[in-house]
């Protein structure tokens, strides 16, 4: 009976967070619309660029990471797909643990696309680090051809690959909007603030919009700087391979040795499914290695 309660709170809760987001995300396309007449234009891709900017510009937290991970959802989206897998992950633990089973696979279920949206920004991040540098080189040969910044970051935009192209576009169609130069790179800074390159060369462009300068030589100064910064992070990631690899070896030794001893003894893993006490064993188990593989991956994870 507890177990159908909690079930039904789940379900009760999906579908209210459901009317919700559905609620603000018909609100912001009507926001949407009338920003888009108001401008008056008929380029809907570059209207959506600038309106998607609009929105990680004033988003924060749990939104500027719906943002920020590159799934391309809109936050009903992600808040009703997460409802959704812990609704899910909960009725498989009520099935095999009852109502506390319910309550942590719920909890986990519902935190799983959370944690997958972070790895996808770390990890596009990371890449649109580590692609900067070749944009820097194309716009300094557009630089020495001749050309001016905005051109050479057009240039930029359609040489480098993705993700990095994707934001140099998006930059450069705000400006054609309208929007000055620095005011677009400090924008897409915010977006991009785990791009150590990216954030070096907008204060490099703010500075010397301010003094002047040489912009060639100081971009070509930071994708040197950039070259020796990633092979070091290479070097590093080498070094440290092997603590990864022990690490992930461990993780997995608990789950083998549980699949081999109810392979050779069923009744070794009926113990933690049909008494209350191994259900609440087995929860604590699985917290306790939850908590080590975090320690773990903390202990070996490669920072430079």
């Amino acid at each position: 009976m507890s177990g159908t309660i909690v079930i039904i709170t789940f379900i009760a809760t999906f579908a209210a967070l459901m009317t919700v987001g559905l609620g603000r995300l018909a609100i912001r396309l009507r926001f949407e619309e009338a920003l888009r007449r108001r401008l008056g234009s008929s380029d809907r891709v570059v209207g959506d660029d600038l309106l998607r900017q609009d929105s990680a510009a004033s988003a924060s937290g749990f939104a500027q990471l719906v943002i920020d991970s590159g799934f391309g959802w809109t936050r009903a989206v992600f808040i009703g797909r997460m409802a959704g897998s812990g609704v899910l992950a909960a009725c498989v633990g009520a099935m095999f643990l009852g109502a506390l089973g319910a309550l942590v696979f719920g909890g986990i279920g519902a935190a799983v696309l959370p944690w997958l949206a972070r790895r996808a920004r770390d990890a596009r991040m990371a890449k649109c680090d580590s692609q900067m540098p070749q944009a820097l080189e194309v716009m300094s040969l557009a630089l020495r051809a001749g050309h001016p910044l905005s051109l050479a970051l057009s240039i930029a935009a359609a040489e480098a690959p993705s993700p990095i192209a994707e934001e140099l576009r998006r930059a450069m169609d705000e400006h054609e909007l309208g929007r000055p130069l620095g005011d677009v790179l400090v924008a897409m800074g915010k977006r991009l603030r785990g791009s150590e390159v990216v954030h070096t060369f907008i204060v490099a462009v703010l500075v010397l919009q301010q003094t002047g300068g040489n912009l060639i030589a100081v971009i070509d100064r930071i994708v040197e700087n950039a070259r020796a910064r990633a092979q070091y992070q290479a070097r590093l990631r080498a070094l440290t391979s092997e603590g990864r690899s022990s690490a992930r070896m461990l993780a997995a030794v608990p789950g083998v040795f549980f699949i081999m001893g109810a392979l050779v003894d069923p009744t070794y893993a009926k113990t933690f499914f049909a008494d209350s006490a191994g259900k609440m064993l087995f929860g604590i188990i699985l917290l306790l290695w939850f908590l080590g593989v975090m320690w773990t991956r903390r202990i070996v994870k490669a920072a430079g």
